[in-house]
């Protein structure tokens, strides 16, 4: 399972974070780990709000989008958009006060993620980066307690820098499509993340 953890974040975030010892695994599409299994047969709510730009400035957090006050489908979109937005600024500045707030304990990709910063930030570094939704739609699979968000993310070229903001390993720029599992319980729990689901015909 560390395994399929650390190959969902590589996929998702060589853009933006130093994984140079991450390797692949066999699976296409790994499962995420969560009690709940998204109904792709019912259509998604689309709600295409970039929560953050190229330009931004790293070191600010973002700012909580009003929708994610509500348990909808508009709601997770929102929520799984602020939660990517959080990205580069946990690398830029090794605040995991609102990354924390929203993880699930079991969310093997959020930890992970958590994990390499810390790695990075230990060698005295950190990453510079962005990170742009492009498009984000929700999808409730019950009611007040568990849904799911599908996002086309474009993730800026990065690069972890020294103390002295020499660069030390650079990774090009990438878009993902991505699936969020998130549930409902008095505010929102990211439960897992991984490479969007291709449907095959």
């Amino acid at each position: 399972m560390r395994m399929q953890g650390r190959a969902m974040r590589a996929v998702l975030t060589t853009g933006l974070v130093a994984l140079a010892a991450v390797g692949c695994t066999g699976s296409p599409t790994p499962e995420p780990t969560t009690s709940a299994t998204p109904d792709r047969s019912a259509p998604p709510s689309p709600s295409a709000t970039p929560t953050s730009a190229p330009t931004q400035d790293m070191t600010a957090p973002p700012e909580r989008p009003d929708a994610m006050a509500t348990p909808n489908a508009d709601g997770a979109a929102a929520a799984a958009s602020y939660f990517i937005s959080l990205f580069p600024y946990v690398h830029a500045t090794g605040d995991f006060t609102e990354w924390d707030a929203l993880s699930a304990p079991g969310c093997q990709f959020c930890s992970g993620v958590r994990a390499d910063v810390v790695e990075v930030r230990g060698r005295g570094n950190r990453t510079l980066s962005s990170a742009e939704v492009l498009s984000a739609s929700g999808l409730e699979i019950e009611a007040n307690r568990w849904y799911s968000a599908t996002l086309h993310v474009s993730i800026g070229p990065s690069t972890e820098v020294d103390p002295q903001d020499a660069p030390v390993r650079e990774h090009p720029a990438e878009d993902r499509a991505i699936d969020v599992v998130m549930t409902w319980s008095d505010g929102w729990q990211i439960d897992e993340i991984g490479p969007a689901a291709t449907t095959e015909s």
